[in-house]
């Protein structure tokens, strides 16, 4: 039995393309079965090894993954808590330590924007422009880049800038189609041409937000009261000046300030007499020196009446906007999709 295996190993094994049945003989007949157990024991391990490398190799890397994406999640979720409390400097910290720890996450591009959000609430204008336009220089996604926009218009009101301010609120109502983002813009274009002192147009902007809630009943009702901006009763100041310089201290008459008016009168009269009575005493030097000095005393009660008229049409227009106490707030919400969005509110 043994020949014939030989024979058979021989005949197969080496011209049947099966050399390793050949050398497993070889193994089994000169004693190595203890060789070829410790074979089949390394085998057993190699393919443990291979096994555990492959399964590593396939899984820890999604389970990485989801854990990064887990943390990213909750680090931005703890952020608009702080943000929503009103703790604006925390809510900061944490936005920013995000952006640090997942710089490529999905939530880094809106975590940004929120940054410059707590900074605009602070007062901290500068800074937040900075982040708005670094947002827009490296942004591809117009839901963040559109928010950026207005955020930056926002700034630029606070700050005074009224024509910076309407330039970027009009860039966001002709390049987006955000519905609530251009409602937004046309409101704060409206509240921009009313701090101008533009009532009609300011009207037109107002008049052209549309829909139901808040932000569209506001605007409905400040608008039927705006044009009221045309009959508030202003001074012309060319005519204050024309008055203050036929009558001095009448231009200030003209504009309701009755005890500046009474002094400028005074003042101007006593310096004209004495300037009369030097002349007529022979003293020429006295008399040239008083009538200076009246030419000063005539032309800056001419300026103030001038810029009297100015106060009062500044301080009018004022008292009329506060009336409408224009109490905007912005809070920046996510969705669960993830979209951010405006919260407005005004309140009388």
């Amino acid at each position: 039995m043994k020949g014939e295996t030989k024979k058979w190993f021989l005949r197969y094994g080496l011209t049947g393309g099966g050399r390793g049945y050949w050398i497993l003989w070889k193994i089994m007949t000169s004693g190595g079965t203890e060789r070829l157990k410790m074979l089949l024991k390394a085998a057993k391990r190699i393919f443990f090894a291979v096994f555990l490398i492959s399964t590593f190799e396939i899984n820890v890397p999604f389970s990485i993954s989801a854990e990064t994406a887990r943390g990213e999640e909750e680090q931005f979720g703890f952020a608009i808590h702080l943000m929503e409390r009103g703790d604006l400097d925390l809510a900061l910290l944490e936005f920013e330590r995000l952006v640090y720890l997942f710089p490529h996450g999905q939530r880094s591009q809106r975590a940004r924007l929120l940054a410059g959000v707590c900074q605009l609430e602070s007062g901290r204008y500068g800074k937040a422009r900075d982040i708005f336009e670094e947002i827009l220089a490296l942004s591809t996604d117009s839901r963040i880049s559109g928010r950026a926009f207005f955020f930056l218009a926002e700034c630029y009101y606070r700050q005074g800038n009224l024509r910076d301010a309407e330039y970027y609120f009009n860039f966001v109502v002709e390049n987006y189609s955000d519905s609530l983002l251009i409602q937004s813009a046309l409101y704060r274009l409206g509240w921009t041409k009313m701090r101008e002192n533009k009532w009609k147009e300011a009207f037109r902007m107002l008049l052209a937000v549309d829909g139901e809630g808040t932000l569209g009943d506001s605007a409905k009702e400040i608008s039927a009261l705006v044009l009221k901006g045309e009959e508030l009763p202003l001074k012309d100041p060319s005519t204050a000046g024309m008055l203050a310089g036929a009558i001095p201290g009448m231009g200030h008459a003209y504009v309701g300030r009755y005890r500046d008016a009474a002094a400028a009168f005074i003042v101007n009269a006593l310096f004209v007499w004495a300037a009369v009575e030097a002349f007529d005493q022979d003293h020429e030097v006295l008399g040239g020196i008083l009538g200076f000095l009246e030419l000063g005393w005539y032309a800056g009660n001419i300026y103030s009446a001038v810029n009297a008229a100015h106060k009062h049409n500044r301080k009018v227009q004022e008292n009329f906007r506060k009336d409408f106490m224009d109490m905007l707030r912005l809070q920046p919400l996510f969705s669960k999709d993830g979209t951010c969005g405006i919260y407005l509110s005004i309140r009388y």
